[in-house]
């Protein structure tokens, strides 16, 4: 198992308050599969992977600790988890505004 994988699942799940039962209840897995992908036992299948990097609003690119995924500055970071906090109706007014923002550009 992706020692990697492992330790984004959990640190997404700190980040957003998640325990395993949340994260697999939201993320439509068994409780047993999360454990076990979490222990080492079982690696997840692709469609699983992309159902928790979805719930943890990450890519699964992310998730799996390619060094494809781009890099972020400490205030992109802020800003990416200050977002995530936001309920999702204002998630979606702020990326309308950001498009219409980037239009006037």
């Amino acid at each position: 198992m992706n020692r990697k994988l492992i330790q984004r699942i959990r640190q997404g799940m700190a980040e957003k308050k998640m325990s395993q039962a949340d994260l697999a209840r939201s993320a439509g897995i068994r409780p047993s599969s999360l454990s076990d992908y979490l222990t080492g036992k079982y690696s997840p299948k692709h469609d699983k992977i992309e159902r928790i990097a979805a719930t943890l609003q990450v890519s699964p690119d992310w998730l799996l600790g390619s060094s494809a995924a781009f890099s972020i500055t400490a205030d992109e970071r802020l800003l990416l988890e200050q977002f995530r906090q936001l309920p999702p109706q204002d998630q979606e007014k702020f990326r309308q505004f950001l498009r219409r923002r980037l239009k006037k550009t």
